[in-house]
């Protein structure tokens, strides 16, 4: 089986092939066969093991890619269905791809294979390529746009060289300069690495080569330029006498584009091996800091109307172009730490004061009172929605929260022009101006217009969700996501604006990134919630989950989660990864969970489980617990599917036996077979010994009793599924640095107290089994920092053995823990009287 890192099973494979090669070589073969390596593209690229979302009976598209092409390698998708096999030629390393439609039930998840052969030397390798069933919606189709998107500018790259070096370009039609192929390109990689696919990550990722590339080629497109003292101070923040823009015409506009890239890279020290003097060599940060220093040193300096910026330094400014200043500004001071005079904030609002209509116009006497608040373009004007958007982004850059009138003024005329132009979801070039705007405002709005039941005093507009609004749910509009969804192409990528100067290759990206919900880290939070059972009957305590949300982007965890049980749109009813609920009758039920990060500004991410309350027959919920973490030095190693339920336990029809969950089968290696392990606990210490070190995607699927339970029902032993993952660590790895200590320093009248030394973490769950060796059963958790737990309720006379596991979020057994420490055993007895 394929996984994350390379497995030990994986490296031994390559010394056979090498072996064997070379004996080839010895009987006269003339050049040493290549190893080829299988890639397949991840739908999270910091956890390749999370499935993409995919619609029963659609065609989906299966992403993967190698290391070599020529007429003797050849590639194989096995979908994983049991339906027949694609095969071709590697005609083009970077894209191997294959088309299917899967049916199946929502939930089922699906192992393809890509396997890449040698045909010369057999020498083979694959990988998988994980895929799961799931209820169209917004948030689904918007994944499987992501997905798609991004594949679509991965396969269109241009691939050229840099400083001798291999680089990747995008083209942009409207012009032929720098400036217009940086904007495609910048705006390219930037969708990725938003996505979390940055240049450091892991090289079986086809994605993190293609971005390596783009931001190589992104420094062969700047040109360092001398600077000097501005009217309103010195913009020369590292005392080097330079500043560094675009080669290109109109290169303040690109210019915002590139600094997003390199800052969302993430790698502030890393240094540049492309590009001209005074670029390369030099590390990420400096680099941006010298074209902040440009920006600062290009900010027009005279006049009512000073403070913004055009085509060129230093000249008149207007709001299409001064948002790109702010927008590359914005994350080059707050994630790299580069130095903003604060002067020119300072001078920005002197421009924004300028060009909107807001003090000099108020609403009781304004003439056309729709555009109070609006930007214009190189002054007061009408407020087109891009250059209103732009006002708003600059706003943020400027730190202006959205308390302010200003901020408000110029967001309820952003509401006014939604239905005349943000709704046509054919400007792309406003559109994105907008989702900057929105996700940049302190703190970020969620809803325009954010302050007030009404979006004006002289309108009756109501906010509106700029991103999730579906006019098919009782909205007034559309918002973005959905009028992106609905205009994607078929090959993944958004044309047809109605700018003639905006074509496909920075529609897709700016789309991507909008549909993304974030735009200078790599990734944003992510809310999954889960309902056990599901299926429920009335009144049947349901117990929610959603510890399995998780974040994107490493740097950031989520610290917050917040449920809404009654679907009155407010997420105050219970707080925490874990929360019980239930319901009083037959229906459906949403659930909403929504999780927020720690970043500052926070991000949030919502989501919504239906729970269907249903009468008997009722199909069991599986549970496969986990993420499960395998360290050697403590075995065996057990699966654990003990939280499945069986909602109608015990019922039957008059006559037949009691419903209960009657099979635990366990699919391990990928093939779809449910056979490689069976029972509720299985032991699967062998079969992954054997598989090495390195991360799985397992599967359980539990079986009922319906069809004796309940004949008249005319239904089968209904059955569940269920995912969980597990990672086999080497010894050495730092997370099985495990409690080795653990003992029982009591064992009195119905009651164990255990004592161990804590490792790293006060957080630990205590589990109990009555077999040496397990499995064991969780049965408390403790937070003390003297690491003492005592078990009550215990049978005297019967041993228990015990094992404890640091966990490292606020969910105890939730799948957060890490290793098992060593096992201890005691055996409570009664006292004695005499």
């Amino acid at each position: 089986m394929r996984t994350h890192h390379v497995t030990i099973a994986r490296a031994i494979r390559r010394l056979t092939v090498t072996a064997t090669a070379l004996l080839l070589l010895g009987q006269g073969m003339t050049a040493l066969a290549v190893q080829p390596t299988a890639k397949t593209v991840p739908w999270v690229a910091a956890n390749s093991l999370i499935p993409h979302d995919i619609f029963s009976g659609e065609a989906t598209r299966l992403k993967g890619a190698t290391d070599v092409q020529g007429p003797n390698f050849e590639w194989t998708w096995d979908f994983g269905d049991g339906s027949s096999v694609a095969t071709g030629t590697v005609t083009n390393q970077y894209v191997i791809e294959a088309s299917h439609t899967y049916a199946g039930s929502v939930g089922d998840v699906v192992t393809a294979t890509l396997t890449v052969c040698d045909t010369t030397t057999t020498q083979c390798d694959s990988a998988q390529y994980y895929l799961q069933i799931r209820d169209k919606n917004l948030k689904t189709e918007v994944n499987r746009a992501i997905d798609e998107g991004l594949w679509n500018l991965h396969k269109n790259r241009i691939d050229t060289t840099c400083n001798g070096l291999p680089c990747s370009n995008w083209s942009y039609t409207y012009t032929t300069s720098l400036s217009g192929y940086a904007a495609a390109a910048a705006s390219s990689v930037n969708a990725f690495e938003a996505n979390g696919h940055l240049p450091g990550g892991n090289p079986d990722n086809p994605y993190v080569e293609t971005v390596q590339r783009g931001l190589r080629y992104l420094f062969t497109t700047l040109v360092a330029e001398g600077i000097s003292n501005q009217t309103a101070g010195n913009p020369d923040s590292n005392g080097n006498g330079l500043g560094i823009r675009v080669n290109g015409t109109e290169y303040p506009y690109p210019g915002g584009s590139v600094m997003d890239a390199i800052v969302t890279s993430q790698e502030p020290s890393a240094v540049t091996d492309s590009g001209g003097t005074n670029i390369v060599g030099r590390t990420y940060r400096d680099i941006v800091q010298d074209m902040a220093d440009s920006y600062a040193y290009g900010q027009y300096d005279f006049g009512a109307n000073r403070g913004g910026w055009r085509y060129a330094w230093n000249q008149g400014p207007d709001n299409s172009a001064a948002q790109w200043g702010a927008i590359g500004l914005l994350p080059a001071e707050d994630r790299f730490g580069v130095t903003i005079p604060p002067w020119v904030k300072t001078e920005n609002l002197v421009w924004l004061n300028y060009s909107q209509y807001y003090t000099a116009y108020p609403p009781a006497t304004y003439a056309n009172q729709y555009y109070y608040g609006c930007f214009g373009y190189t002054g007061q004007g009408y407020g087109s929605p891009a250059q209103t958007a732009s006002g708003l982004v600059q706003l943020a850059f400027d730190d202006i929260p959205t308390s302010d009138g200003r901020w408000q003024a110029g967001e309820k005329c952003a509401r006014y022009l939604w239905g005349s132009f943000y709704d046509s979801g054919a400007d792309y070039y406003a559109m994105f101006a907008m989702a900057k705007a929105m996700r940049q405002a302190n703190p970020p709005v969620e809803k325009i217009c954010s302050a007030g039941t009404v979006c004006a005093t002289y309108t009756t507009l109501t906010p509106l969700d700029w991103y999730n609004a579906e006019v098919a749910a009782g909205d007034p509009a559309n918002g973005f996501a959905r009028q992106l969804v609905n205009r994607q192409n078929p090959d993944g990528s958004w044309s047809g604006g109605n700018r003639y100067y905006i074509n496909s290759r920075v529609a897709t990206p700016w789309s991507v990134l909008i549909l993304s919900r974030t735009l200078f880290q790599a990734g944003s939070p992510v809310a999954v919630a889960e309902a056990v059972p599901n299926p429920a009957v009335a009144f049947q305590q349901i117990a929610l989950n959603g510890s399995g949300s998780f974040h994107q982007d490493t740097g950031f965890v989520i610290d917050s989660w917040e449920w809404d049980l009654d679907n009155d749109g407010a997420y105050d009813d219970a707080s925490g990864p874990t929360t019980t609920t239930s319901f009083p009758a037959v229906g459906d039920y949403p659930v909403g969970l929504r999780v927020t990060d720690n970043d500052s500004p926070e991000k949030s991410d919502t989501t919504t489980l239906i729970v269907r309350i249903t009468t008997p027959p009722i199909a069991p919920t599986a549970q496969a617990d986990g993420p499960y973490v395998l360290c050697p030095q403590v075995q065996p190693w057990f699966l654990d599917g003990t939280g499945s339920i069986n909602p109608d336990e015990g019922q039957s029809e008059p006559g037949r036996p009691g419903d209960t969950i009657q099979s635990y089968e366990w699919e391990l290696d990928g093939d779809g077979d449910f056979g490689d392990a069976l029972g509720a606990q299985p032991d699967v210490t062998a079969f992954f010994q054997a598989s090495g070190v390195g991360d799985y995607l397992v599967q359980l699927r539990v079986k009922d009793t319906t069809s004796t339970s309940f004949p008249s029902s005319g239904q089968p032993d209904l059955t569940d599924t269920d995912a969980a993952q597990v990672s086999v660590k080497d010894a050495a790895d730092q997370i099985c640095n495990c409690v080795d200590d653990l003992a029982t320093t009591r064992a009195k009248d119905g009651k164990v107290q255990l004592n161990w030394t804590p490792i790293g973490t006060p957080s630990y769950n205590v589990y109990r089994g009555t077999v040496s060796g397990g499995p064991y059963l969780l049965v408390g958790n403790t937070t003390s920092q003297l690491s003492v737990f005592v078990d009550y309720g215990l049978t005297n006379g019967t041993t228990y053995y015990y094992v404890v596991r640091p966990y490292s979020s606020p969910a105890p057994g939730s799948g957060s823990e890490t290793c098992q420490s060593n096992q201890t055993s005691a055996t409570p007895t009664g006292r004695v009287r005499r």
